[in-house]
């Protein structure tokens, strides 16, 4: 069947009617947010390196000697 984009006025074929509505997958898509909640602080601000250096630094302030853990374990 055709339908008929109600956005765009485009004409795309499928067997029955999507369940977005007469609404092209091109258009569809544009209206989906692809953001993310997880992980916005890896983006922002000190990268990990920097974060592990601090941590390193600041435990040798309090008196402790801190070891990456891959090179104690391994």
């Amino acid at each position: 069947m055709d339908f008929v984009c109600e956005q765009c006025s485009k004409t795309f074929q499928d067997n029955e009617l999507p369940r977005r509505g007469a609404i092209c997958f091109g258009c569809h898509v544009k209206t989906i947010r692809l953001g993310f909640t997880m992980g916005k602080e890896e983006f922002h601000g000190p990268t990990i390196k920097e974060r592990q250096d601090k941590i390193i630094s600041d435990a040798k302030i309090n008196g402790y000697n801190p070891e990456p853990v891959g090179t104690r374990w391994v």
